[in-house]
């Protein structure tokens, strides 16, 4: 085995070729045989478990409140209107937090709806 601290490079083969050549010939060879990978979207609606899916409205409709509430405060601060301006804002961000949620989970149940006509699993308990 080589010196690892020889920092000599390996000499070109008799035949005049690089060493490093066999090397990129496999790596080629091997990424040829490999089958190529498909991207999958990021959200496929069989794959989201039900805690994801409520971590995702449930962050949606905190967020959409905090920034209504944020913006309203900060209105306040400017226009020293305290507290409507901070009251009405709130109010729009929990009406666009109920939106964002409704059109998140629409989305999200089609994504993962059944296909008409796939048949319903056996029920043992009949027969």
């Amino acid at each position: 085995m080589a010196n690892p601290r020889d920092t000599k490079r390996p000499e070109s083969g008799d035949d005049g070729t690089s060493p490093t050549g066999d090397l990129a010939a496999r790596i080629a060879r091997a990424q040829a045989e490999r089958p190529k990978a498909v991207a999958q979207p990021a959200d496929v609606g069989g794959t989201v478990s039900g805690a994801n899916r409520a971590f995702r409205l449930a962050s949606e409709f905190v967020a959409a409140i905090i920034v209504g509430a944020g913006l309203g405060y900060v209105i306040d601060l400017v226009a020293g209107t305290k507290p409507w301006a901070m009251v009405i804002l709130l109010l729009l961000g929990f009406a666009a937090g109920v939106l964002n949620v409704v059109r998140s989970a629409a989305a999200m149940n089609a994504a993962s709806a059944v296909p008409p006509g796939t048949p319903a699993m056996p029920d043992d308990d009949d027969d």
